[in-house]
């Protein structure tokens, strides 16, 4: 075995690793471990090594909850998995960590394609598909290397037309780093929520996590006005290549010209001109989704802008202990509820 699986200790020594990927991934940078400490979790990175340097790991975090402690991999890990010793030999460190923090089973949100290898390597693994999705799965991403003309020719014509629109009944897009728009933000998303039928974050959580990366200028808030009044507002996340949609929430008044749409061609400007690779949007509903989907209502606006889907590998779960079954039951009967 020519390499070593070990506690990464310097922020920086995993940050250099991350640039390497393709694309960047924020929610396994060292910040996010930062988020989850503050809202009272544990977080640690897992490295492997050889010669000295880092060729995979995973950003690892707590997750206490009254049916069950586990440990949670967020777009982790990343590592060469045709290396017939280094995933099971990592799976293995897994267990032992999970033992050690006392956790009840090990969830993973692979960034891989879901292919029928990567299914078969987590089942041989011992995993198996966990009854909920914690980040986004069925994603909508945009390459961002055309100059913005290009871009924008490349948009559904009802995507082009409204962001026209827009502009020209006098929609007005600040962009700001205030807790006061975070509120404000919090304030539309209930009632976007009720309204797209799907469960927020709470203010708590949304506050954390911006928190951990606004002193980097790794994230702003965009909000559109439209007759002096906030229609719609979005959290949007810069890390590394690629800028994420993170959270987004407008008012259920019937507003003819659609500021959101002007919104995301800004934020999308604004990645460009930072010279990110990629814009992420986030979630959209997969394929024959059921219309009660959570991310239904988002999805053709989404990919109106253009842009490709990628399909990510479903949740995965390795039970550790027999609480395990009171976690999955509870779970299945929250999917089941939410009808997806």
């Amino acid at each position: 075995m020519d390499f070593q699986i070990e506690k990464i200790k310097d922020k920086n020594e995993w940050e250099n690793f991350l640039k390497t990927l393709d694309p960047n991934i924020f929610v396994q940078s060292w910040n996010y471990g930062d988020f989850f400490r503050t809202l009272g979790e544990e977080a640690f990175v897992l490295g492997i090594k050889k010669d000295g340097k880092i060729v995979g790991g995973s950003l690892i975090v707590t997750t206490t909850a009254k049916r069950g402690k586990f440990l949670y991999l967020p777009y982790g890990p990343k590592l060469d998995f045709s290396d017939p010793e280094i995933w099971p030999a990592f799976v293995h460190e897994l267990k032992k960590l999970a033992k050690e923090h006392k956790a009840d089973f090990i969830r993973v949100s692979p960034f891989e394609d879901d292919t029928p290898e990567m299914k078969y390597k987590f089942k041989k693994a011992g995993f198996r598909p966990a009854p909920l999705h914690v980040l986004a799965e069925t994603t909508w991403i945009l390459e961002l290397a055309p100059d913005p003309e290009t871009l924008f020719k490349a948009m559904r014509d009802t995507t082009r037309n409204l962001i026209n629109r827009g502009k020209r009944e006098g929609v007005e897009i600040r962009i700001t780093k205030d807790e006061e728009a975070l509120k404000r933000l919090n304030d539309l998303l209930q009632e976007t929520a009720t309204r797209h039928n799907f469960t927020p974050f709470s203010y708590k959580y949304m506050k954390a996590e911006f928190d951990a990366f606004k002193s980097e200028d790794a994230v702003q808030i965009f909000e559109a006005y439209f007759e002096g009044k906030l229609v719609s507002s979005a959290v949007i996340f810069f890390y590394g290549d690629t800028a994420v949609y993170r959270h987004g929430a407008s008012t259920s008044e019937r507003i003819k010209c659609q500021p959101s749409y002007l919104l995301q061609w800004t934020a999308i400007q604004e990645a460009k001109k930072r010279g990110m690779k990629y814009y992420n949007f986030w979630g959209i509903a997969p394929q024959n989704a059921s219309k009660k989907h959570p991310f239904a209502g988002i999805t053709t606006f989404k990919t109106g802008f253009g842009g490709f889907q990628k399909d990510l590998l479903h949740c995965q779960d390795l039970p550790v202990t027999l609480k395990y079954s009171l976690n999955w039951l509870v779970e299945t009967f929250r999917r089941i509820k939410r009808g997806f």
